[in-house]
């Protein structure tokens, strides 16, 4: 395994490692129910379609901001700049929830541990 500040100089070793995807977000509470709807019915559907794309959570925080949580997991980190990635981003439904997201924050982890 490639010692850790070999994964962060070398761009062509984070490209072999799988990547931790976790979205947090808060929704407007008046779109809370239309929101869990879009998740659950198209929004991960068409995400766990794209090739590489390994497993997705969805989690509540208990008493803590955002609330909601997921996480994702994917073969490596061109998953995310593929078109059928993209795709599954721009839908209409989509489109009419982004604006009320807030607190919205992304974080990319490439997993170093176990061996991928």
């Amino acid at each position: 395994m490639p010692s850790l500040l070999g994964i962060r100089m070398e761009g062509k070793v984070q490209k072999e490692l799988k990547v931790i995807l976790i979205i947090q977000t808060d929704v407007d509470p008046e779109m809370e129910e239309e929101f869990n709807r879009w998740y659950e019915e198209e929004h991960i559907p068409m995400l766990m379609q794209v090739p590489g794309v390994l497993s997705a959570r969805r989690c509540i925080s208990q008493g803590e901001n955002p609330k909601y949580v997921t996480i994702y997991e994917h073969k490596n980190i061109d998953v995310q700049k593929s078109r059928s990635y993209q795709k599954a981003l721009e839908t209409e439904w989509t489109k009419r929830i982004r604006p009320h997201l807030k607190n919205f924050t992304k974080r990319v982890l490439f997993q170093i541990y176990p061996n991928p």
